[in-house]
C-alpha cells in the first residue's frame, strides 16, 4: 500500500492561476495541473492508493471557502482532506469545530504564506484545540523557495511547538525542514513529531535523505510528494535507491500514515 501524506489539491476554477502563481514564485515546473482530477492520474500513475489533500488559509477571509472545499473532498474514497484555519482568524476555533465535526482528520499550516513565527503564542489557541480533537497538525518546515529568509517555521522553532504540545499529533514537511537537514536532526530527531518525504526526490540527495531519516527512525517517517510538485513516481524510486529494508519502507509507505490517522 502508498499513502501520500503530502499533496496540494484546489478548486478547478482556482487551480490554474494558484498553480502558475506558485511555480512561477518558486522557479519550478509543476507535473499537474493541481485540479483533483489531475492529481487523481498522477496518484494512479505513481502507484499511490490514497492521498492527503492540503491546502491553506492564506488569509482569514480566505479560512472558510478553504474549509468547505476540504469538507466537500470527504465524498472522494481516495482522498484525505486536511483544512486550515488562520491565527489572524477571529473564527478560527469555530472553523476547527467544524472541521472536526465534519470528519476532517488534520490541519495544514503554513507559516509562510500565513506570515507568522510557528511559535508565535498568539497560535497556541489553536495548536491546543488541534491537539484536544485528534486532529492532526501538517507544518511547512524550513526554508521556502518562494520567500526569502528567515524562515519562520525552522526546525529550532517547530521545536519549540512540539515540547509546548507533546500530546499533539504534528507532522514536519520536507524532513522537518526544507534545505536544514542538520538542523532538523539536531532540534527535531529527539522530540515526537513526524517527518515527510515531501519534495526530497528534487532537492535532497538520497544519501542525506537517509541520513535524516535514520536520525528520526522509520516509525516517524511519512511518504509524501508535494504534488504537485513532485510525484509518486520519483520520490518512490529515490527512497528505493537508499539502504532501506523492505520492512522500513513498507513503515514509510502506509503503516506510519495507518497509524497516525488511528486506522492501524
Amino acid at each position: 500500500m502508498l499513502i501520500d501524506f503530502h499533496a496540494h489539491v484546489f478548486l478547478d476554477k482556482l487551480a490554474p492561476r494558484a498553480v502558475q502563481s506558485l511555480a512561477e514564485r518558486a522557479h519550478i515546473v509543476p507535473h499537474t495541473d493541481g485540479t483533483l482530477r489531475g492529481t487523481q492520474r498522477v496518484m494512479r500513475e505513481g502507484g499511490v492508493d490514497r492521498f492527503v489533500c492540503l491546502n491553506i488559509a492564506v488569509a482569514p477571509r480566505t479560512e472558510a471557502h478553504v474549509n468547505d472545499f476540504a469538507i466537500s473532498l470527504l465524498s472522494v474514497p481516495e482522498a484525505i482532506p486536511f483544512g486550515s484555519v488562520h491565527p489572524d482568524s477571529p473564527h478560527a476555533l469555530d472553523e476547527l469545530r467544524r472541521l472536526h465535526e465534519a470528519g476532517v482528520r488534520g490541519v495544514k499550516f503554513h507559516n509562510e504564506y500565513q506570515d507568522f513565527y510557528v511559535d508565535d503564542k498568539r497560535a497556541f489557541p489553536l495548536y491546543e484545540r488541534c491537539a484536544e480533537y485528534g486532529m492532526i497538525m501538517l507544518f511547512h518546515g524550513g526554508a521556502d523557495w518562494g520567500f526569502q529568509p528567515p524562515a519562520k517555521a525552522p526546525p529550532q522553532r517547530m521545536r519549540a511547538v512540539a515540547d509546548a504540545f507533546p500530546q499533539a499529533k504534528i507532522v514536519v514537511a520536507h524532513l522537518g525542514g526544507q534545505d536544514m537537514a542538520e538542523d532538523a536532526i539536531r532540534y527535531l530527531a529527539a522530540s515526537s513529531v513526524y517527518i515527510d518525504t515531501s519534495f526530497t526526490a528534487c532537492s535532497v540527495p538520497v544519501e542525506r535523505v537517509e541520513r535524516v531519516i535514520r536520525a528520526f527512525g522509520t516509525e516517524r517517517v511519512l511518504f509524501g510528494t508535494d504534488c504537485p510538485w513532485d510525484t509518486p513516481a520519483d520520490t518512490v524510486r529515490h527512497l528505493r535507491s537508499a539502504h532501506f529494508s523492505e520492512a522500513e519502507l513498507d513503515r514509510i509507505f502506509s503503516k506510519n500514515a495507518l497509524r497516525l490517522l488511528g486506522e492501524l
